[in-house]
C-alpha cells in the first residue's frame, strides 16, 4: 500500500495541542501566542466559542474540542492553555490541556481518500516518537468551523466555498 507524503516542510517546527487524549500538531509558525485560560473572558460565550482572549487589543475567540473533534459546549476545567493561532496577527484561540514544541520534524502522511473530507480539520498524520499525530493548520481549521451548522466562519476572515480543494 503506497501513502502520500505530503510536500515536505524544509526546517518547519511544529507545535503539538494536547486535549482529550489527542494530540494535534500545527505548524510552529501560524502559533502567534500563548495564553493561560485565567486570561480567558466567559462572559459573552456564546457556543461554540468558549470565552474571548484579549490579545493586542483584540478580541480573539476561544473554542475546545472533544476526543471526536467537536467544538465543546462547555469549559473544560483541566485545560490550561489557549494557543492563539494565526499567521502575522492572531485569528482563533484553541483551548488544551498542554502545547509543546517538537524537537524535530515531522512526515505528515496524506490521509487515504475513505478518509479525507474538504471539511475535515485533520489534513494528516505523522508518527513521531511511536506516537500518532493528527495535523492541521489555520486554513482546515477554518474551513471545519465554517462548515459546522455552529459557526458562521466569519470570525477568522478566510472565506470557504463549499467543495473547494484542500
Amino acid at each position: 500500500m503506497t501513502r502520500d507524503i505530503l510536500p515536505p516542510t524544509q526546517g518547519q517546527r511544529w507545535a503539538v495541542l494536547s486535549f482529550a487524549g489527542l494530540r494535534l500538531s500545527v505548524p510552529l509558525a501560524e502559533v502567534h501566542s500563548l495564553s493561560s485560560v485565567l486570561e480567558l473572558d466567559r462572559s459573552a460565550a456564546r457556543l461554540p466559542v468558549l470565552g474571548h482572549i484579549e490579545l493586542n487589543g483584540t478580541r480573539l475567540e476561544t473554542i475546545g474540542f472533544d476526543a471526536e473533534l467537536n467544538t465543546l459546549s462547555a469549559f473544560p476545567g483541566d485545560y490550561r492553555v489557549c494557543v492563539n493561532l494565526g499567521v502575522g496577527s492572531p485569528e482563533l484561540g484553541i483551548l488544551c490541556q498542554s502545547v509543546e514544541t517538537l524537537e524535530h520534524g515531522i512526515n505528515e502522511q496524506a490521509l487515504p481518500e475513505c478518509m479525507a473530507s474538504n471539511d475535515s480539520m485533520v489534513t494528516g498524520v505523522a508518527l513521531y516518537e511511536g506516537e500518532v499525530l493528527l495535523c492541521t493548520g489555520i486554513e482546515a481549521l477554518a474551513r471545519h468551523l465554517a462548515s459546522t451548522a455552529q459557526w458562521s466562519g466569519q470570525a477568522l476572515g478566510i472565506t470557504w466555498e463549499r467543495g473547494g480543494a484542500c
